[in-house]
């Protein structure tokens, strides 16, 4: 495996040669109810896709993931969609939550996702049988809890997820020493984007990793060239802290170089940029050197304070702030109007879904595709901000980040939220 792991450091400690992780709680499987009838099949066999997948992790580490890209769901899939349509023709829609029916073709595809991916993407041999310890469980199956079986050798009646209501589940058998190459993969944390901006708030970090994860393979950030461009971008935009709003916090002497108003108006930038004799007046600068900048669609007075950068991309502008709540709106189902509350943006999730909205609509992933090189990255900034002066910086950035292989092994699919189409 291409990376360290606690495994690992087990065994050099003088572990044994099988690694057996302890079974730990695993979460129901959440079913969504928020969405149009023709994607309620869809989301419902997610639903158990997320937890079969969420099920094996919860067995590594916390910072890796299988990787489910080379599984063949195809026939899984089309059972699961078969006994979930059936169900759904007999109740109809909207589902009750509640279904008995419906949570057990949940329960029985979770398992028997959990063991397809031991199986096919982690080629393991064993598992251990567990069973939920109550007087549910058949007599059968509570002869089997806590016996070594092996998936080429089902025992009576079939593996955990092949029964009716089968209230078990295969606890995996690791050996680390026989993981193959590439059968898990990295998931990105907020340790890992500690690389990327060490001055910054660990929880702001984590945060900010999780919404990323959650929305990796939809926002199209699912390879490393996709990743260093789009996190060098957001690096020369927010700073190493990685700070959510614009500053404005410049010296009187700089203002002119960098607003053609302050150059037209220096006694201005004298009396609102920052000197030895007072701070600057980052809201009297905003209003003055940005009211239409780029024809951001600020058009009342106060805009370009009220509208100024926010967020990983730094989004200005009532403009794209109203585009931001109108797309916004058709991505996630949240009606919220930024225009009306641009603060929003300075939290983790708007100012993680902020950026990632620029970056999809602006078809910013098939620039990045042309690969790590100058000529990418400055397409790139062209679009993010056509006149600054950084792109030399910005290039550095992706460059940095591609060499460093911060993203080298990260999933390409979403860990917390994965789609039966992330895998093919």
């Amino acid at each position: 495996m291409r990376h360290e792991s606690k495994f690992a450091a087990w065994i050099r400690s003088g572990g044994s040669s099988v690694f057996v992780l302890p079974l730990g709680p695993v979460r129901a499987p959440e079913v969504k109810f928020s969405v149009v009838p023709d994607r309620l099949l869809d989301s419902i066999i997610d639903d158990a896709l997320a937890a079969g997948v969420a099920r094996l992790n919860g067995f590594l580490p916390e910072d890796l993931s299988i990787d489910i890209t080379s599984v063949d769901l195809t026939a899984i899939r089309d059972q699961m969609r078969t006994s979930v349509a059936g169900r759904l023709n007999e109740v109809g829609v909207p589902v009750n939550p509640n279904d008995p029916v419906i949570n057990a073709i949940l329960a029985r595809y979770t398992e028997a996702l959990n063991g397809h991916f031991q199986r096919d993407a982690l080629q393991l041999e064993t598992y251990i049988w567990r069973s939920q310890d109550d007087a549910r469980v058949r007599p059968a199956h509570a002869e089997n809890d806590d016996r070594v079986f092996a998936w080429a050798n089902p025992p009576a009646g079939g593996h955990p997820g092949e029964a009716w209501n089968c209230r078990c589940m295969a606890e995996p058998v690791i050996d680390p020493q026989n993981i193959p190459e590439g059968a898990v993969c990295d998931i990105l944390t907020g340790d890992r984007l500690s690389n990327v901006f060490p001055d910054a708030d660990k929880d702001r970090l984590t945060q900010v990793a999780r919404e990323i994860d959650l929305q990796i393979m939809t926002a199209q950030l699912n390879s490393p060239e996709r990743l260093a461009h789009f996190f060098g971008q957001v690096l020369q935009e927010v700073g190493q802290r990685m700070r959510l709003v614009e500053s404005l916090d410049y010296r009187a002497d700089r203002l002119g170089s960098i607003f053609s108003y302050f150059r037209r108006n220096p006694d201005e930038a004298l009396l609102y940029g920052r000197t030895p004799d007072h701070p600057a007046d980052q809201e009297a600068i905003a209003n003055r050197a940005c009211a239409d900048r780029n024809g951001n669609g600020n058009v009342e007075s106060g805009d370009a304070w009220r509208f100024r950068g926010r967020g990983l991309k730094q989004v200005t502008g009532r403009a794209n702030y109203r585009a931001f709540t109108e797309d916004h709106a058709r991505m996630s189902g949240e009606q919220i109007d930024f225009e009306a509350e641009p603060d929003l943006l300075e939290t983790q999730r708007y100012a993680v879904r902020s950026a990632l909205w620029f970056w999809h609509a602006n078809d910013l992933y098939l620039l990045a595709d042309a690969g790590i090189n100058r000529a990418a990255a400055d397409s790139i900034t062209a679009i993010i901000n056509r006149g600054t002066d950084s792109y030399g910086q910005r290039w550095d950035n992706v460059r940095r980040l591609s060499e460093t292989e911060v993203f080298a092994n990260v999933c390409r699919f979403s860990v917390s939220r994965p789609r039966f189409e992330d895998a093919e």
